[in-house]
């Protein structure tokens, strides 16, 4: 009998030092690799929440805890062991998350191979974790408590409800505005703000398959990268998945990620006083792999590593029956791991928006 058969919400467990009790589970399953499934649980311990996750396809088991303050540096003590898209197939308990959720994910492992550190990348952020190893029977189940259960008795009970479902309902009014004005500003695009915006100028298009372009702007006064991808972050009010720089150095290239849509922010090769902003649909990217207009050759090393890493395993998804330029790419992957100062200021300036939407009246009427 697996050790998935024997745990549940509610079941009291000791592990090694810890001993807490299960409040969540999800059920993941990877369909990189055929499907395969794994749980991981939620646990309240003597030492702060933990994660077990149990995998016995592969009989793997392992305790991990977060790690934020890692703000995206991955160490060379790391290396990676495996990597791929998660998906919720069910869940239960107290845990924030719905069926048909993903997020691309990569596991490393120090030398010693006993110690883990794990990145997700969801499209609300990125979550990184560390752990470590342990063996199916190092989990020891010591019963078992009941969640519990809201009841109700007698008319006091129902007169409670009653007072909490309005208080709910108080609540609810402001939150639905909230979300209705997030909706809206979530529909902003790059392509269309670079396109009114008189900072830029369209240089050129680019042709690729499936009837995919690309989009060439430059902006229209000297400036560094960091400056132009803060204009765009403002031009979209922060609707962005993820933004990456190069080599985390300022002036350097830039890669801005939305839900549909591909940016980079680069530096020409025969003038680096000019800013190109590239932008196109991230169906143009998994179907092409023509280079950046006037990119050197590292930009469009970087640029090709960095759709693969950020993007490929969601796009291929998305578009399965359509044939991929990087079906068998080999170069460099920029694994994006989320968290930096530009996704900081993403998260700042989407925040803003939606607050300045609410108190405008819900955003309505903006007529955008």
């Amino acid at each position: 009998m697996g050790l998935n058969s024997k745990l549940k919400v509610g079941t009291l467990v000791h592990i090694k030092d810890l001993e807490g009790k299960i409040i969540g589970l999800i059920n993941y399953a990877n369909p990189q690799d055929n499907g395969k499934c794994w749980t991981e649980y939620r646990i309240k311990t003597n030492k702060g929440e933990r994660w077990l996750s149990v995998d016995e396809v592969y009989n793997e088991y392992s305790i991990s805890w977060a790690a934020n303050g890692l703000c995206g540096q991955i160490g060379p003590e790391w290396h990676e062991v495996d990597s791929g898209v998660q998906v919720v197939k069910s869940a239960s308990g107290d845990v924030d998350v719905d069926n048909g959720e993903r997020a691309n994910f990569v596991e490393y492992e120090d030398a010693s191979e006993e110690k883990t550190l794990s990145v997700e990348v969801w499209s609300d952020g990125t979550e990184f974790s560390y752990g470590y190893y342990i063996k199916a029977e190092d989990v020891l189940v010591m019963g078992y408590k009941k969640p519990p259960i809201f009841k109700s008795s007698n008319s006091s009970n129902w007169v409670s409800l009653l007072v909490i479902c309005i208080i709910i309902g108080f609540w609810a009014i402001p939150f639905l505005i909230s979300l209705i004005s997030s909706f809206l500003g979530s529909n902003k695009k790059i392509e269309p703000y670079l396109k009114k915006s008189d900072k830029y100028d369209q240089v050129t298009s680019i042709s690729g398959n499936e009837k995919q372009k690309a989009m060439v702007y430059e902006y229209s006064s000297s400036a560094t990268t960091d400056t132009v991808a803060k204009d765009i972050i403002d031009g979209v009010e922060g609707n962005t998945e993820s933004i990456t720089q190069k080599d985390n150095l300022s002036d350097e290239t830039i890669g801005i990620l939305t839900k549909n849509e591909y940016c980079l922010v680069y530096h020409p090769e025969e003038n680096e006083s000019k800013v190109y902003v590239q932008v196109s649909s991230r169906k143009y990217n998994y179907t092409s792999n023509n280079a950046p207009y006037h990119s050197s050759s590292a930009t469009t090393d970087w640029y090709r590593g960095h759709y693969y890493g950020s993007s490929y395993s969601t796009d291929s998804s998305k578009y399965h029956s359509m044939p991929s330029a990087y079906q068998s790419y080999n170069g460099t992957i920029i694994h994006n791991q989320g968290n930096g100062y530009f996704d900081s200021y993403s998260s700042s300036i989407r925040q803003s928006s939606v607050s300045s939407r609410k108190s405008s009246g819900g955003g309505l009427s903006s007529g955008k």
